[in-house]
C-alpha cells in the first residue's frame, strides 16, 4: 500500500513560490484562465492588469502549452496560483521585435505629453512605449489623437518602446539616409513646415523613399533673420547644402546660406582696416553705437573707442575707420575720426 501511494504522490508536481513550471491551457475566459501543471487540481492564473489580460485572452488558446511562473504553492480554496506575466512579456517583446524589424505600422493612441520631450502613447494591445517630439509629423495638438506609427525601438530588458510616426513617411535609418546624400553635396526639396528655429523640408532620394531635412534659422542666410516665416511658406521649393547626418534625430541637417556668396567677406574686401568712411548713427547703447554704412551693411563702434566728451544721436552722419571685424556679429568694427587735433605744449 506504501508503494502504491508513493508511486501515486509522484505523479504530481511539488511546488514553491517562485518555480517556473509548464503547463497547458485548460480554460481561458475573461473570467477565468486555468492550466494543468501535472498538480492535484488546475491552477489559476491571477492577472489583475485589464490590459495584460486582454493580450492574454488575445494571444492564447485552449491546449496551448506555456510557461508559468507560481505566485502560491496552494492557496485557501487549495489550488495553485499562478502568474503568466513574464510569459505574456515574451511574447509581446517577441511581437514588438518583429514589427520593428518588419517595419510594419501599428496603431498608437497619444495619452499624454512629459518633460523628455515627447509624449507617452499606447497601441492597440496595450503596450506602452515613448513618442520623442523629434519623432513626430507636424501637427498642432496629437494629445488623445490615435494615427500610424513605426516601432523604431524595443527593449525588454529597460521596459522600453519607442515608436515614430516619421518613420511611415520618411527613411529615418541613419545608414540608409548616408546611402542617399553625402556631407557637401546639394540637394533638393519641399518645405513641409516652418517654424521659429528654422525649416523642415522633404527630400525625395532614389525611387520613391523620402528624408527628413532641417535648415536651423542660423543657416537659412548670411543676414540675421527675425521671422523665418518671412521668408518661406509650406511648398515652397528649396535647394541646400547637406551639412550632416543628425543621427539622433533620423534626418539630414541642411544649409540654404552656405550655397550663396557670403556678402560679409566681399564687405571686408570693400572696408579694409584703416579706411575712412562716412556713416549715420541708428543706434546709441552703453556697449557702444551701431551705424549704417550702406543698404546692407552695419558698423559698430564700442564704448571704449568713443571719447568721454564725445554726444551722439540717431541720424547723425559721422566720419569713422575701420579697426577690425566681427565675423559672429557680421559688424564693421569701427572707431570715431576726431576732426580737431590735440595740440601740446611748444
Amino acid at each position: 500500500m506504501a508503494e502504491l501511494m508513493a508511486a501515486g504522490s509522484s505523479k504530481f508536481t511539488t511546488l514553491k513560490k517562485g518555480d517556473i513550471v509548464d503547463g497547458t491551457v485548460k480554460k481561458l475566459t475573461p473570467k477565468e484562465i486555468l492550466l494543468d501543471i501535472g498538480a492535484k487540481s488546475d491552477a489559476l492564473v491571477i492577472e489583475y492588469d485589464r490590459a495584460n489580460l486582454n493580450n492574454l485572452l488575445a494571444m492564447l488558446k485552449v491546449g496551448d502549452r506555456v510557461k508559468a511562473s507560481v505566485i502560491s504553492a496552494e492557496s485557501e480554496e487549495g489550488f495553485p496560483v499562478l502568474s503568466l506575466r513574464r510569459m505574456l512579456d515574451e511574447m509581446v517583446y517577441g511581437k514588438l521585435g518583429a514589427q520593428q524589424k518588419s517595419q510594419e505600422k501599428v496603431k498608437i493612441t497619444v495619452m499624454d505629453g512629459n518633460s523628455r520631450g515627447g509624449y507617452f502613447a499606447e497601441t492597440r494591445d496595450g503596450v506602452k512605449g515613448f513618442l520623442p517630439l523629434s519623432q513626430v509629423m507636424p501637427e498642432a495638438d496629437i494629445i488623445g489623437k490615435t494615427f500610424d506609427a513605426i516601432i523604431i525601438e524595443s527593449d525588454r530588458a529597460k521596459k522600453r518602446v519607442i515608436f515614430s510616426q516619421k518613420a511611415t513617411v520618411y527613411v529615418i535609418d541613419p545608414k540608409e539616409i548616408e546611402k542617399s546624400v553625402k556631407k557637401g553635396e546639394s540637394v533638393e526639396g519641399v518645405v513641409e513646415s516652418v517654424t521659429g528655429h528654422g525649416i523642415y523640408i522633404t527630400l525625395t532620394v532614389a525611387g520613391s523613399a523620402k528624408i527628413e531635412g532641417f535648415v536651423h534659422v542660423s543657416e537659412i542666410s548670411y543676414q540675421r533673420v527675425e521671422d523665418v516665416s518671412t521668408l518661406y511658406t509650406k511648398g515652397d521649393k528649396v535647394t541646400a547644402q547637406v551639412l550632416e547626418i543628425d543621427s539622433e534625430n533620423r534626418r539630414v541637417n541642411l544649409s540654404v546660406k552656405r550655397l550663396q556668396k557670403d556678402s560679409f567677406e566681399e564687405a571686408k574686401t570693400k572696408y579694409p582696416l584703416e579706411q575712412e568712411m562716412s556713416g549715420t548713427i541708428t543706434d546709441i547703447k552703453s556697449r557702444g553705437v551701431t551705424l549704417k554704412l550702406d543698404e546692407a551693411l552695419s558698423g559698430f563702434i564700442p564704448a571704449a573707442k568713443i571719447p568721454t566728451e564725445t554726444a551722439y544721436k540717431v541720424g547723425d552722419l559721422i566720419t569713422v575707420q575701420v579697426t577690425g571685424y566681427d565675423e559672429k556679429r557680421r559688424l564693421i568694427l569701427l572707431a570715431p575720426v576726431m576732426k580737431t587735433k590735440f595740440v601740446g605744449y611748444r
